[in-house]
């Protein structure tokens, strides 16, 4: 069994950008709202806002993005074997 290194570099991403990226995306979001005064991109801001603050505070979050990163190398792979590849 072995694991693309695309599927990997995926896994690797994900988690980075949910373990680093939450909040500066808020912040993105943030700044775009000024500059376009559009509703729906300020509603993105507190999503993401709440999102990195209660991810980041989270006892679990390390546990849960290793299962996100497993999940990603490892389902694709058991369907595969499902279907008999």
């Amino acid at each position: 069994m072995t694991i693309p290194l695309r599927r990997w570099l995926i896994a690797l991403a994900v988690v980075m950008y949910l373990y680093f990226l939450l909040p500066p995306t808020a912040v993105l979001f943030y700044e775009l709202y000024h500059l376009t005064k559009f509703d729906p991109v300020y509603w993105g801001y507190s999503i993401f806002k709440a999102a990195g603050y209660y991810f980041g505070t989270w006892d679990y979050r390390l546990h849960s993005l290793i299962a996100l990163a497993a999940a990603i190398l490892l389902l694709p792979v058991l369907f595969g074997k499902l279907r008999g590849k």
